[in-house]
């Protein structure tokens, strides 16, 4: 008989020959918690460590009460911890002082030009994140610089394109370099011809062949168990145990070991068993959260519409429950405000969301926030609302880990027809997908190149399989996929509300800043069509079918360019378009709530609706009855976790839902400790 694993992280501390830890799961269950605190660990046992945050939404900073950037940082109170937060435009490899290419700076016509591009594409582009986290990993290979990395990465489908990033790049730099081996000296002559110096073909080969032999390394590490793992987090809730399923899935797809699980926020019975335990955990978590409602209200209470949801003693799942949920949102709950100052009195702003339903102007609502603080339930529940009040509504998921079939019990498509819900007159979904709509794309493309193919054997040059896996790894492709399904949105609108249950915060401000990203991009392609001219005479030679082809990208810039500046005027316009911030009464969600809502702000984006859920009732009559109630329906997830990762395989962690939020260094070092010898 197979001995069980320990259940604690003590096994990752002990290992000496560990180099990297990814930390990951659904948005909201822990993930930055358990990676500080495995960082702050692992400082006493290990030489050097250093810890990542490849979130767009860092919460690394706030964890520590400290300032990071992206550059290694050392935390106060270690002398051999370094953390870093990774940023596109102060990431080691791409720092914002970076020279462009000259080749870059030739074409465009100056090196302010070239500068401007780089800045305002490159930075802001979908996916740069995750690129710059895998130039982490990149870098780490040659200099590893520590004994250990912990990675505190983002929400399940943005990691997922991080960790396929070795296999993308090495297809793509292969196809490059194949088109090197092809057109090498034609590159040379041309840059001859153009005055454009410093294009070294052989130079460019050669780094080419070292950036594959680093890829191939940071492969070999991830398949090596000894020296790479995946630590999965999650809480005992539907959405989280069946992503999580799919994470270890989708992680062993890529060779990386999974033997570790956290799961978070457990209320145990023993915790709950006596009368005044229970009320002593319930008001500890009520005073916590008293507290952030009071800074929500001092931040939001005068011009926002703030919508007090509370914790429910079941999870919200299924047409009746939303249904019952939205019911809620619709309604005024003063009881969590009570008392509170600075909450507008003129009853101008309700504390509801009864104005969008309201409101017949209205159509395109993003619903967005922090991971896990109920996005989907929220926009489910908001579709069920305005479904009800007679309008035609279609639910969009924008998030690569789509909820919407779980939380509607219901399989929705993911291609580009919506899938009727059961059981309502006027209420669709749709879960975009970036692997179809990347095939579809690959269609298109070898449509458009088959004209070519008898000239210059195209679809041998660019093969439609090699292609289709590149574009379908690519990271960021779930928000420009996105973007392109708003645009077509924009054309049709056949429904008289669409409702888009977004990704993180971090990813969801990329999606709403693509219009602006890609304007410049086209505009500063118009720049260089100028002095891509000869280039185009010369590939063109006079051939009709080329020059044909030629006038038919320019006519698609042209057409992108004009249903970019149609989506920006929709984006912009607080008549019709608005935004909804989801969060939880806890320090994390407050803090990058308000700075989604600056940011927002800042791109003329209408908000002015916040709902807070999770809430404590101020006066619960019967305390022991929720808490169990929870109680028990979290023992059928436990339940489930321990059917799906048998303990002779897998190190399972419960961590308990504790009376006040782990930040700062004593703290982490204290919930370090219980996840080390495994909570009792």
């Amino acid at each position: 008989m197979l001995h069980a694993l320990d259940g604690s992280l003590g096994n990752l501390v002990r290992s000496d020959a560990l180099k990297w830890i990814f930390v990951g799961g659904k948005g909201g269950v822990g993930k930055t918690t358990t990676s500080c605190s495995l960082a702050v660990a692992l400082s006493a046992t290990r030489g050097s460590v250093l810890l990542v945050s490849t979130d767009p939404a860092h919460n690394l900073s706030d964890a520590f009460s400290q300032k990071f950037t992206g550059e290694p940082t050392r935390v106060n109170g270690f002398d051999n911890l370094d953390a870093m937060e990774v940023e596109p435009t102060s990431h080691p490899g791409l720092p914002a002082n970076a020279e462009p290419p000259s080749e870059l700076v030739q074409a465009l016509g100056g090196s302010d030009a070239a500068s401007a591009m780089l800045g305002d594409v490159g930075n802001a582009i979908p996916g740069i994140d995750e690129a710059m986290a895998f130039g982490t990993l990149m870098k780490s290979v040659r200099e590893m610089e520590y004994d250990v990395v912990i990675f505190d990465t983002a929400p399940t489908g943005h990691t997922m394109r991080l960790l396929g990033f070795p296999g993308l790049l090495e297809k793509g730099l292969g196809l490059f370099r194949g088109l090197m081996d092809r057109f090498g000296p034609m590159a040379s002559t041309f840059a001859s011809s153009m005055n454009i110096p410093g294009l070294d073909v052989q130079e460019m080969a050669s780094n080419i062949e070292s950036m594959l032999e680093v890829t191939r390394e940071v492969s070999a590490t991830f398949a090596d168990s000894s020296k790479c793992t995946f630590v999965c987090v999650c809480i005992p809730e539907f959405l989280s145990v069946f992503e999580t399923e799919r994470l270890v899935q989708e992680v062993g797809k890529f060779g990386i070991s999974v033997n570790n699980i956290v799961v978070n926020q457990i209320i145990r019975p023993e915790d709950i068993a006596e009368k005044d335990d229970a009320e002593s955990l319930y008001n500890a978590r009520l005073a916590m959260q008293r507290k952030y409602m009071e800074q929500i209200v001092e931040l939001y209470g005068e011009d926002f519409h703030i919508t007090a949801m509370p914790l429910l003693s079941g999870e919200v799942r299924g047409k009746e429950r939303l249904i019952e949920y939205s019911d809620l949102m619709l309604v005024e709950k003063k009881e969590f405000t009570e008392g509170i100052e600075g909450m507008n009195d003129i009853g101008e702003y309700e504390g509801s969301l009864k104005n969008l339903v309201d409101d017949r102007k209205l159509r395109w609502i993003f619903v967005g926030g922090k991971g896990g603080v109920g996005k989907t339930t929220t926009s489910s529940s908001l579709g069920a609302a305005l479904e009800k009040n007679g309008k035609k509504v279609l639910l969009v998921s924008t998030d690569p880990a789509h909820n919407l079939s779980d939380a509607f019990s219901q399989k929705i498509s993911s291609g580009t027809d919506p899938t009727k819900i059961k059981g309502f007159n006027g209420l669709y979904a749709l879960e975009v997908n970036a692997t179809e709509a990347a095939e579809d794309f690959v269609t298109k493309l070898s449509e458009t190149t088959e004209g070519l193919s008898a000239n210059g054997g195209a679809t041998d040059l660019l093969p439609v399989e090699t292609v289709r896996q590149l574009l379908s790894s690519v990271p960021g492709i779930d928000e420009a996929v996105s973007f392109s399904q708003i645009a077509k949105l924009a054309k049709s609108m056949d429904f008289d509300s669409i409702v888009f249950d977004t990704a993180p915060t971090g990813h969801t401000l990329r999606l709403l800043q693509f219009p602006t990203v890609a304007s410049k991009a086209l505009a500063r392609i118009d720049e260089m069509k100028r002095s891509l001219t000869p280039m185009l005479s010369m590939l063109t030679n006079g051939d009709p079918t080329m020059q044909a082809k030629v006038r038919e990208a320019e006519a698609q810039l042209e057409s992108g360019r004009k249903g970019l500046e149609e989506v920006t005027k929709i984006l912009v316009d607080d008549e019709i378009t608005t935004f909804v911030c989801v969060a939880i009464a806890e320090f994390l969600s407050v803090y990058e709530t308000e700075r989604l809502v600056q940011e927002l702000c800042t791109m003329n984006i209408n908000v002015r609706n916040v709902l807070v859920n999770q809430l404590m009732r101020p006066k619960q009559a019967d305390i022991i009855g929720i808490l169990k109630s929870r109680s028990s329906m979290q023992r059928k997830y436990l339940d489930q976790i321990d059917e799906l990762y048998p303990r002779e395989e897998f190190h399972i962690t419960y961590m308990p839902l504790l009376p006040m939020e782990v930040r700062g260094v004593e703290a982490l070092r204290k919930y370090g400790q219980l996840a080390i010898t495994g909570a009792p």
